[in-house]
């Protein structure tokens, strides 16, 4: 939680809604926070320091401040985690960062006062929303060029893209709306959701089902089915004075709104869609936040369940074939690593795979992991082996993916499973998302 008066950011245990250890102290006038993928690195962009820390999440200290343009705001990590961008609203540019120098790379002009950014789940473009001139920028991540701009609301603030990638959601401030923009054809789609006063900042589940939306003005958190696009209910009580932002944590239990002006954070449960009557206390001000990717699921993400110094580390998405009904949808996930570092002399174990949550698509029957085949695949690299890979088959139920069964001291191996999955005759067209999670033991 970025403490914007104290100069700090302040480490929220989710489990128990209690404050970690003491304040990180970063740069003047922190507004945003984004992390890396693998949760290892925490970006602040500080506004009135017109530069950018870098946290170790481990130990939870500034290893690197970068210098950006003038009044940074928004920040966003790319899915691969290999850059952030930065909007510098004082300056008209968006810096890009290099996340493995930690320095910019490149500077993007954009006109309009960029405010905010987020980074489509393939990772191929950036929206940016430009506060003075109502547009929302698309830039090419591969280019890092603007390709076309998008005329949204009055005083855009925030945007969010859905997970599965077809629709953004951005808050319009002065409008007191929400522009939801169709992404394939960069256009806004729809009458604007009215929300409460002030809309700023937003998240949205990573299921896909709900957008929240902290509104500074009314003092609230409208929630928006995004099966519908409309507002299934408004939260007030228990939310504090100026809400300023609405985070989820990854396992899309619950929403922290950071009340600006009470100087503490709201929590929602996202079952009930109510607020706890306790709020967390933070510092002064408190803004932007983000949550740590380790806890809980997101698309095509896969958890990371680690025992004494056994980790395993996976890509974020992977994207398979396009199918016809009746067809096999396969491709590869990336590459899965298992590290053992607990130096032992009986070094065993198993890593299991599962699917845990079935693909499912907006009117379509699930498609359960009884159609669902994991094969491990050969090696792509290790040290100090012999590695079993798990027998190809279905993930009807968990099952293993690749084991050690003997040897001794530290070991890794990476492997890059392919994923089969047979679509029913009568499978309805749209894009079907759905939970592959490893875990090692």
């Amino acid at each position: 939680m970025a403490n914007h008066d104290d100069n700090n950011v302040s480490v929220i245990d989710t489990s128990t809604d209690t404050i970690v250890g003491t304040p990180i102290t970063v740069g003047a006038g922190p507004t945003a926070i984004a992390m890396l993928p693998n949760g290892t690195k925490a970006y602040v962009s500080n506004g009135a320091g017109n530069n950018v820390s870098v946290i170790d999440t481990a130990d939870r200290t500034v290893t690197a401040t970068i210098g950006v343009g003038v009044n940074p705001r928004g920040i966003a990590v790319t899915p691969d985690g290999t850059k952030a961008y930065v909007t510098n609203t004082g300056s008209n540019e968006v810096s890009v960062i290099n996340t493995a120098t930690d320095t910019v790379s490149s500077t993007i002009s954009v006109a309009g006062q960029p405010l905010a950014v987020a980074i489509s789940p393939d990772g191929d473009t950036a929206y940016v929303v430009n506060v003075g001139n109502n547009t929302v920028a698309v830039i090419d991540t591969a280019t890092d060029t603007v390709s076309t701009t998008i005329t949204v609301g009055t005083n855009p603030s925030d945007v969010v893209f859905a997970p599965n990638g077809a629709k953004a959601y951005v808050t319009n401030s002065t409008s007191g709306t929400v522009s939801v923009i169709d992404t394939a054809t960069n256009t806004v789609t729809g009458s604007p959701i009215t929300v409460g006063t002030g809309p700023n900042g937003l998240d949205i589940l990573s299921n896909g089902s709900k957008v929240y939306v902290a509104n500074p003005g009314s003092n609230s958190v409208s929630v928006i089915d995004t099966s519908t696009d409309t507002v299934a209910t408004t939260i007030t009580t228990n939310i504090g004075d100026d809400p300023q932002d609405a985070v989820a944590t990854g396992n899309d239990q619950k929403v922290y709104v950071p009340n600006h002006a009470d100087n503490n954070v709201s929590v929602i449960d996202t079952a009930t869609d109510t607020a706890s009557p306790t709020q967390v206390p933070v510092g002064l001000s408190p803004g932007g936040a983000a949550a740590s990717p380790s806890q809980g699921d997101t698309v095509v993400t896969f958890e990371v369940s680690p025992t004494d110094g056994l980790t395993i580390t996976v890509p974020d998405t992977a994207t398979l074939s396009s199918v016809a009904p009746g067809g096999t949808a396969t491709g590869q996930l990336g590459n899965v690593t298992v590290d053992d570092q607990r130096s032992l002399a009986d070094a065993n174990w198993t890593s299991t795979v599962s699917l845990s949550q079935d693909f499912t698509t907006t009117g379509g029957s699930p498609i359960s992991g009884g159609a669902v085949t994991y094969t491990p695949g050969a090696p792509v690299a290790q040290t100090n082996g012999p590695f079993t890979p798990g027998t190809p088959g279905t993930l009807a139920g968990p099952r293993t993916a690749y084991s050690k069964t003997s040897g001794s001291g530290d070991n890794s191996v990476t492997w890059n499973p392919t994923l089969d999955v047979a679509v029913p005759a009568d499978a309805v067209a749209g894009t079907y998302t759905g939970t592959i999670t490893h875990s090692v033991a």
